[in-house]
């Protein structure tokens, strides 16, 4: 199996505190691959580790086959969550100031420029200064200046933080155009579940610094593998539900979600009544009873107790 990235046991620590613990994984080359984790979870001290910015504790890293070093760096573009895009410069004069870095100048970096910005949307903007586009167009240019140097591996961290629905679709559209066109390798780390689902092959859920469940979108439902109850009341509060709830018979575990709690167990949908029933005579009124079936987000708060958009505290991660 021709793997393009390859993580075996990786740690980093920072200032006694754990951002990343035996980490590990592979990326098939010219797949679309998710990191999926709460902010703090160890994703962008990963992608720090893997595009040469910071150094590893312990552990083995390679790119493309070949041990990670400045050769390999040489094959990655990233776009990282925060512009890195010149306000001051053109469109056009940031794209070819990316592709110097890299060595592409000249004739080629004009034609390389110009059909990037075609591509991405942003054609007609060429000569416009980057601090006077949309947020959804400097999110563009910022993947155009990642893309310059024809990268093997492309990174995009947290791609469509800060961006409207409508702006984050084009977004996903523009990424898997650029995959399929030149058959690169793209890491993705997000919080979005909706944006793994939609993009990613694979994904790997990153939980406090570690690797704790790696599958297609499909395989990781598939463990939970039934419906999902979610259910909101007044006066309600996850605690309190929490402690009426586990005292049924029948119901295996019941975690905190927004508004309310999220139910598991077996026949769950055949026991509606009786839940109903038995949250009214502990002075609870349902104000929602929903039956879904399990999201990434529920596989997440399943596998880990925590949800996907909680704010982390390891390290300096974001």
């Amino acid at each position: 199996m021709d793997y393009a990235v390859e993580a075996e046991g990786i740690t980093k620590v920072y200032k006694n505190k754990v951002a990343l613990y035996d980490f590990s994984l592979k990326i098939k080359k010219g797949q679309i691959f998710g990191l999926l984790g709460p902010n703090g979870a160890g994703k962008s001290t990963f992608i720090r580790i893997l595009s040469g910015l910071e150094k590893a504790d312990s552990g083995t890293l390679k790119m493309m086959g070949t041990k990670a070093g400045s050769q390999t760096r040489k094959k990655i573009g990233v776009a990282p969550q925060d512009d890195s895009v010149y306000p001051l410069l053109t469109c056009r004069e940031n794209l070819k100031y990316f592709g110097s870095l890299y060595g592409v100048r000249g004739k080629k970096a004009e034609e390389t420029a110009l059909s990037l910005l075609e591509q991405l949307g942003l054609g007609e903007k060429k000569d416009v200064q980057a601090g006077f586009l949309s947020g959804g167009m400097r999110k563009r240019l910022n993947l155009a200046c990642a893309l310059m140097h024809s990268p093997q591996i492309i990174i995009l961290d947290e791609p469509t933080t800060g961006l409207d629905p409508a702006t984050r679709i084009k977004m996903w559209d523009t990424v898997r155009t650029i995959v399929k066109e030149t058959n690169a390798t793209l890491l993705l780390t997000t919080h979005y579940m909706e944006e793994a689902e939609a993009l990613c092959q694979q994904i790997a859920f990153v939980n406090a610094g570690q690797n704790v469940a790696l599958g297609t979108p499909d395989e990781l439902k598939g463990k939970i593998g039934r419906e999902i109850l979610k259910i909101t009341t007044i006066p309600g509060g996850p605690d309190k539900l929490i402690q009426i709830l586990g005292k049924l018979k029948g119901i295996e575990s019941v975690k905190p979600a927004d508004h309310g709690v999220v139910v598991d167990g077996g026949s769950i949908a055949s026991r509606l009544p009786e839940i109903s029933k038995h949250l009214e005579k502990h002075g609870q009124t349902v104000v929602e009873m929903s039956l879904s079936r399990p999201s990434l987000e529920d596989v997440f708060l399943t596998i880990t107790g925590s949800k996907l958009r909680e704010v982390g505290t390891i390290g300096p991660d974001k």
